[in-house]
């Protein structure tokens, strides 16, 4: 690349970043769309390339920087989706030399989702390439999800099934972010969706945990005797207790009973689940899953292990608190704004606005057993 033409791809990428000038907005951009060259729509995930530079891999955002200028360049389509579900057309933000903060709101710049050809992602090589877009529905799945109206709750209702075969593994169901529960016919499970939901809308938001189940008649370590199966009058329910033994019961976190989440009950070694109408003691063998934590020494700790403090492409400041192991926290802030904890990657993590590189943000952690520990970090560009 000579040098002009080095300089314009700076000044164009300085541009894309100063545009989304750091003014708080409640959308964040999310996915990105883009027609590239032989006329394909692509998609990009966003979130994942600034999540993936925060953690030192920039294929994925360098080569969306790349394919963005590409685009801009020979005024090709280009279109962002927000966390909030709403859609940008940036192509004519891009022509009216419109702020993001401004468009984000307008609906002038309404945009519509578009159906993408392929998905700009890394591969095993950790280069980025544009593969296929995955299938929009989980292979455990069986047909497309019932939408249904309660007049009884007033709410509306995705039920999915499972298929036979996978119908004891599955653990856990989210529809559209939010968990599902598993219906009295095990292969259904149900959750709450917004007004005007349609099946086709849920393609690709739905997430399906599978589990193998342990060996019939195996019995967790920590429990003692068998499950208590008891109907309930007053509801007119079956339920199956189980019994904690002493030297766990201020160990135990969780407890499954045939895939429903059991409740603890006042008598902390006891928990409680719905079971089926017939269940047995004896057909809950293999069923009951334990999850055990050692509690965390009591008295203060050194808490944080890292803090990661990143200006992205939209002028929004990026954070990321990583603890020590063995810690655990009850709630993290960041500059006082409360961060949400991110199971998989293990690490709280929220969007902070009106920052600029070189500002200092301010992180406090309380654990579980009350202590707390405080640290900063400061605004970097996001790459960097």
């Amino acid at each position: 690349m000579n040098a002009k033409k080095a300089l314009r791809v700076l000044a164009l990428t300085l541009a894309l970043v100063f545009m989304f000038s750091a003014v708080a907005f409640a959308a964040t951009p999310s996915i990105i769309f883009y027609q590239n060259a032989a006329g394909q729509i692509v998609q990009v995930d966003y979130q994942k390339a600034m999540d993936q530079a925060a953690a030192g891999n920039t294929a994925l955002l360098q080569e969306l920087k790349r394919a963005y200028i590409d685009a801009q360049d020979n005024f090709r389509p280009i279109v962002v989706k927000n966390d909030d579900g709403s859609v940008v057309d940036w192509s004519k933000a891009l022509k009216d030399k419109k702020p993001y903060q401004q468009v984000v709101a307008d609906d002038n710049y309404k945009g519509t989702e578009p159906r993408p050809d392929v998905e700009l992602v890394v591969d095993e090589t950790g280069k980025a390439v544009e593969k296929p877009v995955a299938k929009p529905w989980p292979a455990e799945m069986e047909g497309l999800p019932l939408i249904s109206y309660s007049d009884l709750t007033q709410k509306t209702y995705a039920t999915i099934t499972i298929k036979a075969e996978y119908v004891d593994k599955v653990t856990a169901v989210t529809i559209a972010g939010k968990a599902a529960v598993q219906q009295p016919d095990r292969s259904k499970w149900r959750a709450e969706v917004p007004a005007g939901t349609t099946a086709e809308s849920l393609a690709g938001k739905i997430v399906i945990t599978v589990q193998e189940p342990p060996a019939p008649g195996q019995w967790p370590a920590e429990m003692e005797g068998l499950p208590l199966i008891s109907y309930s009058d007053l509801t007119q329910k079956t339920y199956a207790t189980i019994t904690i033994k002493a030297e766990y019961v201020d160990k135990v976190t969780a407890v499954t009973i045939a895939g429903k989440a059991a409740v603890q009950q006042p008598d902390r070694s006891k928990w409680r689940a719905e079971v089926p109408a017939g269940t047995t003691a004896e057909s809950l063998a293999g069923k009951i899953v334990i999850t055990v934590q050692e509690p965390p020494a009591p008295g203060p700790v050194e808490a944080i292990k890292e803090i990661r403090a990143k200006l992205d492409l939209f002028g929004q400041t990026r954070v990321w608190v990583f603890l020590n192991e063995g810690v655990e926290a009850a709630s993290v802030t960041a500059n006082g704004q409360a961060l949400q904890y991110n199971a998989v990657d293990q690490r709280w993590e929220g969007v902070l606005d009106n920052l600029k590189v070189g500002d200092t943000v301010n992180v406090v952690v309380t654990t579980t057993n009350g202590s707390s520990d405080e640290g900063t970090a400061t605004v970097v560009a996001m790459g960097s």
